[in-house]
């Protein structure tokens, strides 16, 4: 696969980055916005995500019917998400067809109506999505984790808001927001597929004329000295979810390539440590994997299970067992490069998509300001030694900066009686 990657920032500090791959007939758009919920004040938890709905709600150029039809009727897709520190709008579609899908995204962004019906029908919307994600006990979980580790942090607050503080934004709220923030130097434009960068970039230039300032709130720095609590809610559920976690590195930090490592062979699939002992060997859980997020400045590294009620004290255990092991014990070669197997075929499997490449473009620039090749990503991978992924887990798994979230038929004496020196 030919790629040629090209960067250009525009006059405004709007950057937009491509990859040209003329061996596919589709593109895969991008519009990056550096702002999620770690943005937002407590008062204001939710409003990325509900500004993200908004968008779709009609323009001065499209009713809500046309924008979901702008593409679809091309055989194209269109879609959004927003994370704790992005919030992207992209969309999917034939070569031939850069035009209209740039024009739809930047009319998403430029020309939004904010509908005052809409935006009270909207709210409904949003608390019926939260409830739904109310029956989904592991998101449930990981949220209560999040708020272990971080605590009253915007890092620690669901990106989705709670319905309570949804009900009382107001519309005015929601436009200041994004007046302040939705600015062309938080903006990525990102593609990757069968196109022109130079046609990019004047289509760009025509369409997204955004204000230019620089937002005056800065992040909030997470805490030095973190929460490291943990904590057990009880709720009716037929299984019980469990995520332990610590704090870990941020995108940009060298040892990443060590930590990603160290994930994929204590829970990066069957064949990982954990899988292995706790399901096949033990027969104590169903779902076991081990998860890493990686911000501007911190990081989390952590272990999510669900087993029975009965189970959760000697599951919980065995789990922090397999930590201090991976500590302690020397780590057999076979198994560093079968790990270092599975992340390179992820990697290259990933990348036959225009769509996972898309994606990554827009996080390098972002959180890197820089582009990393494939091959030196695979290059990098391939350097790691041993001996620098016993010393990541040293760094990262420590008792005191352990977080737990437990959810299910538990209760709070649940957390005395595990011995947490095991770790």
């Amino acid at each position: 696969m030919r790629v040629i990657y090209q960067k250009t920032e525009l006059n405004n500090k709007l950057r937009v980055v491509s990859e040209k791959i003329d061996s596919v007939r589709s593109i895969t758009l991008g519009v990056w916005i550096d702002v999620g919920s770690r943005d937002e004040e407590q008062n204001e938890n939710g409003i990325s995500h509900f500004i993200e709905h908004m968008l779709f709600k009609g323009t001065k150029k499209r009713s809500t019917k046309e924008i979901a039809l702008a593409l679809e009727s091309l055989g194209g897709t269109l879609n959004a998400f927003t994370g704790r520190e992005n919030t992207c709008l992209y969309a999917k579609v034939l070569d031939e067809h850069l035009e209209i899908a740039l024009d739809v995204l930047s009319d998403l962004l430029l020309n939004p109506l904010f509908n005052p019906y809409d935006f009270k029908k909207e709210k409904k919307i949003i608390a019926e999505e939260i409830k739904e994600l109310e029956d989904m006990p592991s998101e449930i979980a990981f949220d209560l984790f999040m708020e272990s580790m971080w605590g009253e942090h915007p890092l620690g607050r669901p990106v989705i808001g709670d319905i309570k503080n949804i009900q009382k934004l107001e519309r005015g709220q929601l436009l200041n927001f994004m007046r302040e923030k939705y600015v062309s130097p938080k903006i990525v434009v990102a593609a990757c597929g069968n196109l022109s960068h130079r046609r990019l970039i004047r289509l760009v230039e025509n369409k997204f004329k955004l204000n230019s300032h620089i937002p005056k709130r800065k992040r909030e720095i997470p805490p030095l000295k973190l929460l490291s609590r943990k904590i057990a809610r009880r709720r009716k559920t037929a299984q019980t979810h469990i995520c332990i976690g610590f704090p870990g590195y941020s995108f940009k930090h060298p040892k990443r390539y060590a930590a990603l490592l160290l994930s994929s062979i204590l829970g990066g699939g069957m064949s990982s440590r954990l899988f292995q002992n706790l399901r096949e060997k033990f027969g104590m859980v169903y779902t076991i994997h081990t998860f890493i997020d990686s911000f501007k400045d911190k990081g989390i590294f952590g272990v999510y299970l669900g087993t029975d009620k009965k189970q959760v004290l000697p599951a919980v255990e065995q789990v922090l067992k397999e930590l201090r092991r991976i500590k302690k014990e020397e780590l057999k070669r076979k198994e560093l490069e079968d790990a270092k197997y599975q992340l390179k075929g992820n990697l290259i499997l990933g990348a036959e998509s225009t769509s996972t490449r898309m994606n990554r473009l827009a996080r390098l620039e972002i959180y890197l300001k820089d582009y990393i090749s494939l091959e030196k990503t695979i290059s990098l991978i391939n350097q790691v030694k041993k001996e620098e992924v016993i010393q990541v887990a040293n760094e990262l798994m420590h008792k005191d900066r352990l977080s737990v979230a437990i959810l299910g038929q538990v209760g709070q004496s649940i957390l005395q009686k595990i011995n947490w020196d095991y770790v």
